[in-house]
């Protein structure tokens, strides 16, 4: 979805427009102090997520990740004072992204869990990129269409991109022993196998279209419903980009029904990987 951008902030950019936010100069500075507060925390959860991963390991990112942290905050206090509802959803947010990240670790680390466990905790980890949005709403004085309409839309966005990150990801992931949601749903037939069987048997998948289409509906849906959460009135930018969205899923989905994915290239290769493994195929 790299055509797509980063729709935490330009969403956060369509709404500070449709609620003239940047009408007024000091507008235009709180919007470009909520894009910075939102680059820091992001930048926090990331080096989280690499050292809950282990791909980083030296002390300094630690401190690092603290410093984008004071950061955040600090900037946040110049724009809202401590009574503000900003500061509710702040705390939340950050708190269920860093719960999240840890809370994934583990349970990526095994096949054998409850079903669509991830999808709650990928609406967590999302949580930490609707703070710039949830600035513009309520420095516009749309607290109620952020909490009623915004914020949740934005869950379910958080939702289907994660689900299709894990798709492009998903070899990748099980290589460094994560069963990511993708994985875990391509691969569901045959639980406790060894990692080379259910590789084998996500390759077949993969080359086949078997299973893929199932998992292509979940982002669909995700789209779908945010689509019908904000309404036509929020901002008109907001639906196209949605609709730009539910488009780029559409021809995956073409795609992936003519061994061609988006994603993967030609997947008809893997068919000799898969015809080693033909009972694996669900009926």
């Amino acid at each position: 979805m790299a055509e797509l951008g980063f729709y935490w902030l330009q969403i956060a950019e369509w709404l500070a427009d449709g609620f003239d936010l940047r009408s007024t100069e000091h507008g235009r500075e709180l919007f470009d102090e909520l894009c910075w507060i939102q680059y820091c925390v992001y930048g926090v959860f990331r080096l989280q997520d690499d050292l809950v991963d282990g791909e980083a390991t030296d002390a300094l990112v630690a401190v690092e990740a603290n410093q984008l942290s004071v950061e955040a905050a600090r900037c946040a206090a110049r724009w809202f004072d401590g009574g503000s509802p900003f500061w509710d959803v702040y705390q939340q947010t950050i708190g269920q992204t860093s719960r999240a990240i840890v809370e994934l670790h583990g349970l990526q680390r095994t096949v054998d869990r409850v079903p669509h466990a991830e999808l709650d905790l990928y609406v967590d980890l999302g949580a930490c990129l609707k703070i710039a949005a949830a600035g513009v709403a309520i420095a516009s004085g749309h607290e109620s269409d952020w909490r009623d309409r915004i914020s949740p839309a934005l869950d379910r966005l958080a939702v289907a991109g994660q689900v299709l990150d894990d798709l492009e990801d998903v070899e990748d992931d099980l290589a460094d022993g994560r069963v990511n949601y993708a994985a875990w749903w391509l691969c569901r037939p045959v639980f406790g196998e060894t990692r080379e069987a259910l590789q084998a048997v996500i390759a077949f998948n993969l080359a086949t279209g078997d299973r893929l289409s199932g998992l292509i509906e979940v982002a669909r849906r995700q789209v779908v419903e945010a689509a019908e959460i904000l309404g036509p009135s929020i901002c008109p930018a907001v639906h196209r980009y949605l609709e730009a969205y539910r488009r780029r899923i559409d021809r995956i989905e073409v795609s992936v029904e003519h061994g061609r994915s988006e994603l993967f290239g030609d997947r008809r290769a893997a068919c000799g990987v898969a015809e080693a493994t033909p009972a694996s195929r669900e009926s």
